[in-house]
Parts: structure tokens; sequence; C-alpha cells
């Protein structure tokens, strides 16, 4: 493949990297080579919003933050009223990775890709 993939990352496959102690990062690129990561900015304002409310959830976010930046992940601004909005919009250009069953089927339903966690522990494409 030439060039790289790019995939989108929704806020519940970020914070499934800590729960299901799973490489989201380092699965996509055994599976595509290079990888261009996207994320939105509105899914880092839900997960700054979970960490302030949780304190479990900080540690997780805190982590998927750290990854996010040693995997040089792009945060992408756009007018998207709310993250699903957002993922959906990167749909046209990026795989979008989300376990989020209504934003699966909205990817899908415009011929997006989606890349989901099956038994919490392997990235599938569909």
């Amino acid at each position: 493949m030439i060039g790289s993939k790019k995939v989108a990352l929704d806020t519940n496959i970020l914070l499934a990297i800590v729960r299901n102690k799973v490489d989201v990062f380092a699965q996509c690129k055994q599976m595509f080579g290079r990888v261009d990561f996207l994320v939105p900015q509105q899914v880092v304002s839900e997960m700054e919003m979970l960490a302030k409310k949780n304190k479990a959830i900080r540690k997780e976010v805190n982590i998927a933050m750290e990854l996010m930046e040693k995997n040089n992940a792009q945060i992408v601004e756009n007018s998207a009223k709310n993250a699903d909005l957002a993922l959906l919009e990167l749909a046209k250009v990026a795989a979008v990775a989300t376990n989020d069953k209504e934003l699966k089927a909205s990817v899908k339903e415009l011929n997006g890709k989606v890349l989901h966690l099956r038994q919490g522990k392997f990235l599938e494409l569909n």
C-alpha cells in the first residue's frame, strides 16, 4: 500500500486501551503498516470532561493522551457539534475506530470503514 492509512479514534476505543490492556495503535500499525491517527478535538474534550468527573477514568485518559502523543496522533479541528458527528465527518477520509453501536451503523451507512474491538482484545475491520 502506498502512503499511509488514516484511522480516526473514538473516546471508547482510546479508553479501552487501558481497560482491556490492548494496544490499539500497535494493532493498527500491524494491520495497515503506516498509519495516520486522527482524533477529533471533540473526542479530546469528551475525554477531558470524563477525567474531571471520575478519578479512575482520569488515569485511563492520561494514558490514552500519552499514547496519542507517542503515536503522533493528530488532533483534528472541525465544526461538528459532538464527537460522533466529528467522527462521521472523518469517516469520509479515514477508518473510524469505535465500539459505539450507533456510530458504527452510521459510518457503515456512509459506506465508511469501521475498526472495532472483537472480544475486547482484537481490532477488526469491516
